[in-house]
């Protein structure tokens, strides 16, 4: 068949509208194999079905929620939006419905032209789809305002792409230019820096259907290489990528991935030209990463999966068996039953257990900081445990009678809190337990470990159903007495707590027949979610619960930052600042909590070694009130 120039014209055009309309490659295949960190929505329509659906996005919505939101969203608008979009000449709103396809951002390692040292450049993408039109018109329009309000730019093309790069001065980057509400913080008296900074120089334009936004054209030119087929090769190429895609990225709404190693790899390493102290933080930090054994990390991923019965997430850190890090394996809990014993309670909101062998961990510890920290610390720490109890036995040995009598049990949990105050939020009841072969030498032990911290003040006992109960508080200050700790040995544990209660709760436990945590209705379900009670470390949280006397304190009292944060917050660390922020939210309007209580549920957690690395696996079932 031969091609006439009468067949060359729709031959031509058919060929242009083919290459006009072609689809954006998926993620993996459009972004370099150089990407060292992704996060991204592969179907913008999916994973905005995905947000609308969850529980927390229905209360957003919900009608008795409206007046604080309408409140907040009134002051982000006009302090935030609004002056950010008169000093970037732009108009967000513009841009509403332009996501059809992906909407992707990432870190790609490129090298610039001008240096010998790669870097990280950030690149933003988003894949409009038949929208095309309307992006063009819409880069178009914001170019054009550009130009006329002065803002210094410039034209280019990459691969035959028209960009246009916005040089922005680090002034129009401040917070007092971008928040003007805002009381900007005093910088200290030493924080001059040794060279001013410099422009930022942030790079849009359009190809095909696809809005790239990056601070490096080198890593544009990598993206359109891919968009276009060539010979750059994908992320979907990188091993680590590929091993933590098939397993748990694919088919996710929205998806983190890192490569640790090459972040690692660039933390460690120098670059030319680096000045000494340059030099020597990243030998500092190589020391750090081999110590610690995280230098071994191959990547770092988190997923979501939604379903109607619930909401699965899990993050994995991906790192072979045999090259396993120090730290991890401190960490490392044994496949054993971590379910809730008998003994804790079915009010418990948040309950915790971990498998840990605790002197193995101690041990290891030990060698990972011998490592790390000077020798000389290391020597007053040792001498630290020698001397303890010696006055009343020249023979004891305090690290030996941890050491012998810790096991492989550590359990946690928490009751809601006794009232609605904020001082009651900060420490609800809880209950902590470590397994013992030997409770009762434990508890002598750490009568002898908290006289350190105590600087001697007596620990006062007394009975209670048989056990003792020790009870250690450090000094009074002033006037007021300071809030102790009471502990006692019971049931192979060594009970600890703030709360006395919690723990004759505990003691009194053996002869009660109260319900218990593990009889939750639906509780098992979800445990089989996240892989079962026998991984060693499993969690649990009530947030219909747990959330209830939060609720009634953010609506019944003003809060401040020092409120928040536990600690007042100078104004040189950017305290002001904050404290205007939290102005933004009129807490007062929240609704009651019996009237959006069924937003809330609750939550399992479970944790996985396995010979790949480890995983994290979260699991929310949806709210029975919310299933259709």
């Amino acid at each position: 068949m031969s091609i006439t120039p009468r067949s060359f014209v729709p031959l031509a055009l058919a060929v242009f509208c083919l290459r006009a309309g072609a689809a954006v490659p998926a993620p993996e295949k459009l972004l370099p194999k150089e990407t060292v960190l992704v996060l991204t929505a592969p179907d913008w329509a999916k994973a905005t079905l995905f947000w609308t659906n969850a529980p927390y996005a229905r209360l957003w919505q919900d009608p008795s929620f409206k007046p604080f939101k309408d409140k907040f969203l009134d002051k982000f608008t006009n302090s935030v939006i609004k002056p950010l979009e008169q000093n970037l000449g732009i108009k967000f709103s513009d841009y509403e419905g332009l996501a059809q396809g992906q909407v992707t951002f990432a870190l790609v390692q490129v090298t610039p032209k001008d240096k010998s040292d790669s870097s990280l450049a950030g690149i933003l993408l988003m894949d409009t789809k038949d929208h095309a039109g309307q992006l063009k018109t819409t880069l178009s329009q914001a170019i054009k305002k550009w130009a006329e309000a002065g803002k210094p730019m410039k034209s280019q093309k990459i691969r035959e792409t028209d960009f246009t790069t916005l040089i922005i001065s680090p002034d129009d980057l401040s917070l007092k230019k971008i928040f003007p509400g805002l009381k900007p913080a005093e910088p200290p008296d030493d924080s001059a820096a040794k060279s001013p900074p410099r422009n930022l120089q942030l790079t849009v334009g359009q190809s095909d259907s696809l809005l790239l936004i990056s601070d490096s054209t080198e890593a544009i030119e990598k993206v359109l290489n891919r968009q276009a087929g060539g010979m750059v090769p994908p992320l979907e190429e990188s091993p680590a990528f590929q091993a933590d895609y098939g397993a748990r990225l694919r088919g996710s709404p929205l998806y983190f991935w890192l490569s640790a190693k090459a972040l690692v790899e660039m933390i460690t390493k120098p670059t030319a030209g680096a000045d000494a102290d340059a030099t020597a933080s990243a030998a500092r930090m190589d020391t750090f990463f081999s110590a610690t054994g995280l230098a071994n990390l191959t990547s770092a991923s988190l997923s979501y999966q939604s379903f109607p019965e619930g909401t699965f997430a899990q993050f994995f850190l991906a790192v072979p068996e045999e090259k396993r890090p120090a730290l991890l394996k401190i960490f490392a809990a044994e496949a054993k039953d971590s379910g809730p014993p008998p003994f804790v309670p079915a009010d418990a909101v948040k309950f915790w257990r971990w498998r840990l062998n605790m002197a193995r961990s101690w041990k290891s510890l030990e060698a990972m900081l011998n490592d790390l920290v000077p020798a000389a610390f290391m020597a007053q720490i040792n001498a630290v445990f020698q001397m303890a109890g010696k006055d009343k036995d020249e023979h004891y040995d305090l690290k030996t009678e941890l050491l012998d009598n810790l096991g492989d049990d550590i359990i946690g949990y928490e009751k809601a809190a006794k009232a609605a105050k904020l001082a009651d939020l900060r420490s609800p009841p809880a209950l902590y337990l470590l397994g013992s072969p030997n409770a009762d030498k434990l508890a002598a032990a750490l009568k002898v470990l908290l006289a350190i911290p105590f600087q001697g003040a007596p620990i006062k006992d007394r009975e209670f159903l048989g056990r003792k109960i020790y009870t250690a508080a450090p000094p009074a200050v002033g006037n007021e007495a300071a809030s102790g700790v009471s502990f006692s040995a019971s049931g192979g544990y060594l009970a600890i707590s703030s709360d006395p209660s919690m723990l004759e709760e505990y003691l009194r436990s053996s002869e009660s027949k109260t319900k218990s945590l593990m009889d939750m209705p639906g509780l098992a379900d979800a445990a089989q979610k996240v892989g079962g009670m026998g991984t060693g470390l499993f969690g649990f949280e009530n947030e219909n619960q747990s959330v209830r006397p939060v609720f009634e304190v953010f609506r019944k009292h003003p809060l401040t930052v020092q409120d928040f944060l536990g600690i007042p917050l100078p104004a040189t660390a950017g305290g002001d600042q904050l404290e205007s922020l939290l102005q933004w939210a009129d807490f007062s309007l929240l609704p009651s909590f019996d009237s959006v209580s069924k937003y809330f549920y609750f939550s399992v957690y479970a944790g996985t070694f396995s010979s790949d690395g480890f995983a994290l696996k979260m699991y929310m079932p949806t709210p029975p009130q919310l299933r259709q």
